[in-house]
């Protein structure tokens, strides 16, 4: 069944949620547009700050099934370059929980838990939109709480050298230097030019996580703590 006819039987979630490369994630609840997806969301795009490329997900009902509308928009554009509707058992179980999220039967922090970038590219990997989207800058939000790498230098630095050691600072930056390109990001704040900028990001969000803490001891050396 092709997208325009799709459209024509479907029913519309009043959740939308928005992925923006510069803004993150923002929820809309009990959202009243024109009952046409692409007319809705650019309505929405008109009305909101984003400024880079994201893509939005609205739950959708066709008959008997749930599923997911994903949207792809532009920099500068309040326009939908590229569109998807998912109906596999991964995507229904999501839009049932949108659903009972738009109806108050689920809080909005247990949709945000399960709504990261993270999970969204596991759960639908047959997404392109959704796999090939990467955030400018990593939020705050994801890299002081869940960037999987903090734990990993981390524990790699405490097996090596100890708690309690002294060690030169370019020891850390090979570490941070050994993880992988993420996913997620284009700009990596453990990426950055700056060495001890670098190294600061990482204190930080140990110190976030109460994890432990990477301390500037002088212009060579740190501390593991």
């Amino acid at each position: 069944m092709g997208l325009k006819l799709l459209r024509d039987h479907l029913k519309l979630g009043g959740v939308i949620i928005l992925f923006d490369r510069d803004y993150g994630v923002s929820f809309f609840q009990n959202f009243r547009g024109y009952s046409n997806l692409l007319d809705d969301a650019e309505w929405l795009l008109e009305r909101t700050p984003q400024k880079s490329w994201g893509f939005i997900i609205r739950p959708i009902i066709s008959g008997e099934q749930y599923g997911l509308w994903i949207g792809e928009y532009g920099p500068h554009k309040n326009q939908i370059i590229r569109e998807e509707t998912i109906f596999d058992k991964k995507a229904s179980t999501l839009s049932k929980m949108l659903f009972d999220y738009e109806a108050h039967k689920i809080d909005e922090k247990k949709i945000r838990r399960k709504l990261t970038l993270d999970s969204c590219k596991k759960l639908f990997c047959k997404s392109k939109i959704i796999r090939n989207f990467k955030y400018y800058t990593c939020p705050a939000e994801y890299f002081y709480k869940h960037c999987p790498y903090i734990e990993k230098i981390y524990k790699s630095l405490i097996e090596k050298y100890g708690r309690g050691s002294k060690v030169h600072y370019s020891l850390i930056m090979d570490e941070i230097s050994s993880i992988k390109e993420c996913d997620n990001v284009l700009i990596c704040p453990l990426m950055t030019a700056n060495t001890f900028e670098a190294i600061m990001n990482l204190n930080k969000a140990l110190r976030y996580r109460k994890t432990g803490e990477i301390k500037i001891v002088d212009q060579n050396m740190v501390e593991i703590l």
